[in-house]
């Protein structure tokens, strides 16, 4: 049985699923969580039947999950063995993604690893010795980032710039220049989709999406969300006004005025249905707009 910690992941497996689906983990994981499956019920004997479970992007799971499937596992197989004696294959790189600790210093992301897990001692570990990726003639591009994530490329020795490692000029974008302009430039509208730039602040994401829209054709069709206090209490209203309410952007949900025009490539921020490839991350294209 394949699953992922991320739902976009897990829509990469066959049949794969996300390990709170599977196991029936609970939001928050706590020190003291347990899985919300008994041995008896159709999902604990699913679960007994397994032989392989393969759990891939394993550097993102908290080692607070993976006590709870470890007791999981023992309790619906009735077996004192780690994990219940089932055959468990962790797939990840933990030069990526770590868990998210809220707030946590550099120390404590690491303390949440699978590898800082009472489970980890019993890990027997492989490593893997031929990238498939790199069969697309990028191989030294792919080189120079594993030697970076290594920390193996020298720094520059002589000031300003000591100690500073040079970024290949492919990767550089000039002061004059646009990104936008860069990725997008010489793309059909029909392949903004194969495209893409990553960036880590929502304010910089905004402003490049903003530049993308317009360079497709259309009209822009605005959708404005509704916004409201969730209280009776007049003082409660009065404190956060509409306006207010309109200015802010919760992670995992939409701006407050949302522009959008056929063709445009949006992303879900939901898991709706993960067979269907529905999941936090998956990227689609408007094909049609309806009124709000």
């Amino acid at each position: 049985m394949q699953a992922a910690w991320a739902g976009i992941a897990a829509t990469l497996l066959t049949n794969g699923s996300t390990l709170h689906g599977l196991f029936k983990l609970p939001v928050p994981i706590l020190d003291n969580s347990t899985c919300n499956v008994t041995p008896n019920s159709i999902q604990g004997q699913f679960l007994r039947q397994v032989s392989l479970f393969m759990l891939d992007e394993t550097s993102m799971i908290p080692k607070r999950a993976l006590n709870a499937i470890d007791q999981l596992l023992k309790d619906v197989c009735n077996n004192n063995f780690p994990f219940g004696g089932k055959v468990i294959l962790f797939g990840g790189d933990f030069w990526q993604i770590l868990p998210v600790v809220k707030r946590g210093r550099p120390a404590e992301v690491v303390e949440s690893c699978i590898k800082c897990s009472l489970q980890w001692q019993w890990v027997q570990k492989f490593t893997l010795t031929e990238n498939m990726r790199v069969r697309d003639g990028k191989g030294d591009f792919f080189e120079w980032l594993l030697k970076l994530s290594s920390g193996t490329i020298p720094g520059k020795e002589e000031d300003p710039f000591k100690g500073c490692i040079e970024i290949p000029q492919q990767c550089i974008i000039r002061e004059n220049e646009s990104i936008v302009e860069k990725i997008f430039g010489d793309a059909q509208q029909d392949d903004y989709a194969k495209r893409v730039i990553l960036t880590p602040t929502n304010v910089d994401s905004m402003s490049i999406n903003e530049e993308v829209l317009e360079r497709l054709h259309g009209e822009v069709k605005t959708y404005l969300s509704a916004d409201q206090i969730d209280t009776d209490d007049l003082n409660e209203i009065n404190n956060f006004p509409v306006e207010f309410l309109n200015s802010l952007t919760p992670s995992g949900m939409p701006t407050h005025c949302l522009k959008l025009k056929i063709g445009c490539v949006i992303m879900l921020l939901r898991n709706l249905d993960l067979k269907a490839g529905l999941c936090n991350g998956t990227r689609m294209k408007v094909c049609a707009l309806q009124n709000n």
